[in-house]
């Protein structure tokens, strides 16, 4: 039992160390093999001059330390961590944390001075975006932007649409050129910090690009990894309302049928129309729901408009003549639009308005 359990104490001593013993053979190929070497965790490269700068790492500051490197400070406090070793050893928070400075002789006798820079994970953090909520209006272009700093910097930002304020993350991301929109992704130097901009740009505003967008960014390496978003309301303004449109200006129906005329009508965030009325012919009083008449709005599939419909029952030679739909609103003009009804003694039925 005893051996069993020094082989797994052994193992996981080796699986810890790995990466940094790893690390050290990687770098130092020529020297690795020289009892001479030393390895020092410092603050900068002080070295003379021929000391060679090697490819930057970058670690966990909750890893270990290599244990074949020393650290000279003050005080008697055990050092196991990268975190814990800059915080004896330096206290910045510039880009570059810590050194690896190793210095010794190679086997042909040569003196050899590498030193690496370490930089420890960071992460995500948003610096700039959006403002939410956004506004788009017809025919207006709009960009929206996301900015992260991280180490490593993310490579990449997706971005997601909703319907509602809730990330559906079992979907895929927008795709470039989905309904004319495109990303671009760019680094930059934002608060004298190195950062991923990623911007989404919209073609002529309308109403289908209306949602919730969400840019995700992440970051990490082996054993670690880190993530955020961030969400922009993009609310579509309707433009100016235009006068009531009808999908033909002559409907004809059958005697004791049912008829509906259909006007379509625009609607703003105003609050327009105030009113809306049927009139016959020259009336002076506008139609009111009854025995006769049914009068009633719906939505349509667009915020932006919507169905004013008058329905007819029981139609007879003394309902033919030309119905007016009005449009009216507080300090705009009166708008209107016109159906002529026909009645027949055959079987046609009124035509109904499809948006």
């Amino acid at each position: 039992m005893k051996n069993q359990n020094f082989e797994q104490d052994t193992r996981l001593s080796s699986s810890q160390l790995f990466l940094l013993f790893s690390l050290s053979l990687a770098l130092f190929e020529d020297v690795s093999s020289a009892p001479t070497t030393k390895c020092e965790i410092k603050a900068s490269c002080s070295a003379p001059a021929g000391c060679q700068i090697t490819k930057e790492i970058t670690v966990n500051p909750g890893a270990k330390i290599p244990t074949n490197c020393a650290i000279t400070v003050r005080g008697t406090e055990k050092i196991l961590t990268w975190q814990q070793a800059k915080q004896r050893i330096v206290r910045n928070t510039g880009p570059l944390d810590l050194v690896l400075h190793e210095v010794g002789e190679s086997n042909n006798g040569k003196y050899v001075c590498q030193c690496t820079a370490v930089h420890f994970t960071r992460a995500v953090d948003l610096l700039r975006g959006s403002s939410s909520p956004n506004i788009i209006s017809k025919d207006k272009k709009l960009e929206l932007e996301c900015v992260f700093s991280a180490w490593p910097l993310p490579a990449v930002v997706n971005w997601y649409k909703d319907k509602q304020p809730v990330i559906d993350r079992a979907r895929l991301p927008m795709m470039n050129g989905t309904k004319g929109i495109y990303q671009s992704l760019e680094k930059i130097w934002l608060n004298e910090k190195e950062a991923i901009r990623s911007v989404l740009r919209f073609p002529s505003g309308s109403e289908e690009h209306e949602g919730f967008y969400t840019c995700i960014s992440a970051n990490g390496i082996q054993g670690w990894s880190s993530n955020i978003s961030y969400m922009v309301q993009l609310i579509f303004i309707c433009p100016l309302p235009q006068a009531p449109t009808t999908s033909s200006s002559v409907v004809s129906a059958s005697k004791l049928s049912n008829v509906s005329l259909t006007c379509l009508i625009d609607s703003d965030e105003s609050g327009c129309p105030d009113d809306l009325y049927w009139y016959k012919n020259n009336d002076r009083v506008p139609l009111a729901s009854s025995n006769k008449y049914n009068i009633v709005v719906k939505p349509t599939h667009s915020k932006c408009k919507q169905e004013f419909i008058l329905t007819i029952f029981n139609v007879t030679e003394e309902d033919k003549g030309k119905y007016s739909c009005h449009w009216m609103c507080e300090y705009e003009n009166t708008t209107k639009a016109s159906i002529v009804l026909k009645v027949s003694t055959g079987s046609t039925t009124g035509n109904l308005y499809s948006s």
